[in-house]
């Protein structure tokens, strides 16, 4: 955020920080702990369980003895180090942070987010998806503008591309065009393939009101793990709806993770002035294998920066 003079500064960072105080509070009135992440991190740590992530983009330091170490790019990864080398008692864990990242910029620059956010470790499933997606739902609330929380898996399309055991090249270029919404991209790509009749025809479609969606999506799936997925979000939408929730929960079974440790629920949070993701996050069990123990995790950032700026405008 530039500010064109101190005085504006001044107040704008004052705002933050109460906004920073009332999000503390939630996140210990639901039992969670504040966590430091580490400054810095291993390279190789933070790549293996990043593969499709651009390296080039990570602030990269180093150390006296030469290794390579990067200033954190990513807070769930960095927390996840500190606590497995540690973790002494029984789960559930619940842990909050209140931290930034650093990422390269075009022309030399480097990015600083502030950013916001929760990690359930060991705790029920479905039980945790309800409590981390109410949450976000909860905090998407406060911003004082109309909101979307969608909600996807990546099980489901990952379950298909199981199935027909795709080139890889082949799959890569077709989930960045999922991910980018490129309609007449993907067409022209699985009419070169000759891939005709499956889901991929319709994935763009599976997004929206969260009973039309599943119901589109049954009627779709082929195998247990495509199945899976449709119950656990099913199991949520009834959950939603019970509470009255469902109004700003839209289902998007095209959205596809940012990062690759996810291997469940997705979701991202977005408001009316802005078209930026605001909160993100899901589940992500397969990644707590690459610390020595297979956990259930799930957790979600909220962006400060952006929650800050929304705020600020409302205030005027």
């Amino acid at each position: 955020m530039r500010f064109t003079t101190i005085s504006e500064e001044l107040a704008v960072t004052k705002l933050k920080k109460g906004i920073e105080r009332e999000i503390e509070g939630y996140f210990e009135s639901k039992g969670f702990s504040l966590i430091e992440p580490r400054i810095f991190q291993k390279y190789d740590e933070y790549v293996r369980s990043n593969f499709r992530q651009d390296s080039s983009k990570t602030v990269k330091v180093l150390s006296g003895n030469s290794r390579i170490f990067i200033l954190r790019p990513d807070i769930t990864t960095n927390v996840l180090g500190e606590i497995f080398s540690k973790w002494d008692g029984e789960p559930p864990l619940k842990v909050y942070y209140n931290s930034k990242i650093y990422l390269n910029k075009p022309g030399g620059k480097i990015l600083e987010n502030y950013q916001m956010g929760i990690e359930s470790l060991g705790d029920d499933i479905l039980d945790a998806d309800k409590e981390i997606v109410e949450m976000a739902t909860a905090l998407m609330g406060t911003l004082g503008e109309p909101f979307i929380l969608e909600l996807g898996s990546s099980k489901y399309l990952d379950g298909f591309f199981r199935e027909i055991a795709m080139n890889a090249s082949d799959e890569s270029e077709i989930r960045e065009l999922i991910s980018k919404k490129n309609r007449y991209s993907l067409r022209r790509k699985l009419q070169s393939l000759q891939i005709e009749g499956t889901i991929l025809d319709f994935v763009l479609d599976m997004q929206g009101n969260m009973e039309e969606v599943i119901k589109m999506a049954y009627s779709h799936e082929i195998n247990h793990e495509m199945k899976e997925a449709l119950d656990e979000l099913e199991n949520l939408r009834e959950f939603f709806t019970d509470k009255q929730m469902a109004k700003g929960i839209k289902f998007d079974l095209s959205m596809l993770p940012d990062l690759d440790y996810y291997d469940g629920i997705v979701f991202k949070g977005y408001c009316q002035s802005i078209p930026n993701k605001i909160l993100s996050g899901g589940r992500y069990d397969r990644l707590t294998e690459e610390f020595g123990v297979r956990v259930p995790a799930i957790g979600f950032m909220i962006d400060m920066d952006l929650v800050t700026r929304i705020r600020n405008k409302g205030e005027k």
